[in-house]
């Protein structure tokens, strides 16, 4: 029998032969028995199947991992289907410029063949110091760009990559480092923070509220005498957004008395802007607070130990918040309520509706308090008029 055949990497078909049987005597074949053996071979071969034209289209598409990036990002930039939040498509322009420059030239197809460059980029990362998770992210950005790579109508991969972990030698992730601040820590944080920075730590570790979120918080969105925050937009990289980081953010945060009176006595007369702005009017950078006022109270300097003596960012605020209320028997409901996490895990967690009473839910958190200890209000008077000074100007 004879057959053509594609070759990967060649424009011209392969012509084969193959004996099927003697034409007569010993070992020789009826019509019906030859045409089934025929089929068997050709199907042995592997010529007639879907995963060999692919693989013959792919050696011949030399498309590279650079160009294949650029397709990736504007789409996952466009998305209309669970569109990408800013910060991550920030993250991911890095990552992927990154890797184009280990990876960029290679074609997608090659990947196919060979992973001993993506071997060579994940080492040279761990020997530059990257955390395991790190090289995970990255390796989370490489293998969408490949698998984005897709036959425009039957949306079938063009380049099924069979990914070897064992062979790529992917660190595997430790311990992670979540900084949580004791009740302890706290004290002393808001003790030592001076002016608005005072009031701000003491808000976020009485509340739970995300770092973008407090940035993002305008005065009208302090209700009823500044016991309670309506959440419903945050502030990134200086800008305003007026979605959150899930369904479940939007969400209205009590805050017990003492910290509802350092609040308003911060606020004085003010009655638009931000509740936290900085001198020219708009949010804060976050950048700057941690910088500036937040890492010199924890780390200290030659006249004044630091607190914890190591860095840490805004959602040490906020495990600590979560800690307090958990070890402090807050309802699993309420809890997740606040902290703005999703409450849906079983039917009794879909019926519970115990959350929507606000009259509770400021009970509640009177009767839990903030677990450190607030500084009075009086400490908070100088900053009052800064701010006031602020708005007039």
């Amino acid at each position: 029998m004879r057959y053509w055949q594609d070759v990967p990497g060649q424009n011209k078909r392969s012509h084969r032969r193959v004996r099927i049987c003697p034409v007569q005597g010993p070992g020789s074949l009826g019509k019906s028995a030859r045409e089934k053996r025929a089929k068997e071979i050709v199907q042995a071969s592997g010529a007639d199947t879907l995963e060999h034209f692919e693989k013959v289209v792919m050696s011949q598409s030399g498309i590279t991992f650079r160009e294949q990036s650029k397709v990736w990002f504007t789409h996952m930039s466009n998305r209309k289907s669970k569109p990408v939040k800013p910060s991550t498509l920030l993250s991911w322009d890095g990552i992927v410029s990154l890797i184009n420059e280990s990876l960029g030239d290679l074609p997608l197809a090659a990947l196919m063949e060979d992973q001993s460059p993506v071997v060579e980029f994940i080492a040279e990362q761990h020997d530059e110091g990257k955390t395991p998770k790190t090289i995970r992210n990255y390796m989370q950005v490489l293998k969408a760009v490949v698998n984005n790579a897709k036959d425009p109508k039957s949306r079938r991969r063009l380049f099924p990559v069979p990914w070897d972990n064992e062979y790529l030698d992917i660190p595997a992730m430790g311990k992670q480092n979540t900084p949580c601040f004791t009740a302890e820590q706290v004290s002393q944080i808001v003790e030592r923070a001076a002016g608005q920075y005072r009031v701000m730590f003491s808000v976020l570790a009485a509340s739970g509220l995300r770092f973008g979120e407090i940035l993002g918080l305008q005065i009208r969105n302090v209700l009823d005498d500044c016991t309670r925050l309506r959440i419903v937009e945050k502030n990134w990289n200086g800008k305003q957004q007026d979605w959150l980081k899930t369904e479940n953010g939007e969400r209205i945060v009590e805050l017990p008395s003492s910290v509802a009176t350092m609040l308003r006595v911060y606020l004085g007369d003010r009655m638009s802007g931000y509740v936290f702005p900085n001198e020219g009017g708009n949010a804060h950078s976050q950048t700057n607070i941690l910088k500036r006022y937040l890492h010199p109270i924890l780390i200290g300097d030659e006249q004044t130990p630091g607190v914890t003596g190591r860095k840490a960012g805004g959602h040490a605020f906020r495990r600590y918040r979560n800690s307090y209320l958990r070890t402090n028997n807050c309802p699993t409901g309420l809890l997740k309520y606040w902290i703005g996490h999703s409450r849906k895990v079983d039917m009794t967690d879909v019926y519970d509706k115990s959350p929507e009473d606000s009259a509770w839910r400021s009970e509640m958190a009177e009767r839990l308090g903030t677990g450190f200890i607030v500084p009075s209000c009086t400490e908070c008077t100088e900053k009052t008029k800064t701010a006031t000074e602020l708005v007039a100007v």
